[in-house]
């Protein structure tokens, strides 16, 4: 059995959040707010506010990136050795990416009110996108085979992601808390804003097939580093 923790981190804000565009896994760069946050987290985490780090690893969006090798850089970390991966991607939204909320709403109203009922989880936007399933599938599936194959037992990951992959990574930790069977009858939905650059940790615990015995959430959504410097979105 092999434990690991995952210090659960958002990328920094963009124009298209400001904005309330649905980015999806549309490639949209962080704006002066977002490198503003991301080099507060860094600090943060430089000082051992959330624990000590072994890696990085991150989405392989921009905003993720660009997020993670800031986050590498105030650990004195190459950016050589930050991992990037697209299983960490955002949900896809099919045809609502780059599309504004309120156009979303007036322009596709079934599409939209449809995906945020969330009450199918089998529902894939149209146009290519993804269902909840399928995203929980990626996301978690990618987290129990780090833990159980790339990282050693007693690891901390920073892991830099998106906001709708964090409720998923939410979802499944609340499926454990306590322990009650098949985690995909219990989980919760997408519960609360998650900021750019707030943190969360999750420890995992698998066996040597990568299958997940236990996801406990020990932290989740601080931004006192960003409140402190007075850049939390």
């Amino acid at each position: 059995m092999s434990e690991v923790e995952f210090v659960l981190l958002r990328h920094g804000q963009t124009r298209w959040n400001r904005e309330g565009i649905i980015q999806g896994q549309e490639d949209a760069e962080l704006d002066r707010d977002g490198v503003t946050q991301a080099e507060a987290l860094g600090a943060a985490l430089a000082d051992g506010r959330f624990g000590t780090i072994d890696a990085v690893a991150s989405s392989d969006l921009s905003r993720a990136s660009e997020t993670a090798y800031r986050v590498a850089d105030a650990l004195n970390m190459p950016a050589s050795t930050v991992t990037l991966h697209e299983e960490l991607r955002e949900r896809h939204m099919g045809v609502l990416q780059g599309v504004s909320r309120r156009d979303a709403d007036a322009l596709m109203p079934e599409i939209w009110r449809t995906f945020r009922r969330g009450s199918d989880d089998d529902y894939a936007v149209p146009g290519g996108g993804e269902s909840y399933n399928d995203h929980w599938d990626r996301a978690v599936g990618w987290m129990e085979r780090a833990a159980a194959k790339v990282y050693p037992h007693g690891a901390r990951v920073a892991v830099v992601t998106h906001g709708g992959t964090l409720h998923v990574l939410k979802d499944r930790c609340d499926a454990d808390d306590p322990p009650r069977g098949d985690a995909r009858d219990f989980r919760k939905k997408r519960g609360g804003v998650v900021h750019n650059c707030s943190v969360g940790v999750i420890r995992i615990s698998v066996d040597a097939s990568g299958h997940g015995h236990g996801w406990r959430c020990i932290a989740w959504g601080d931004t006192s580093h960003l409140d402190e410097a007075n850049v939390r979105s």
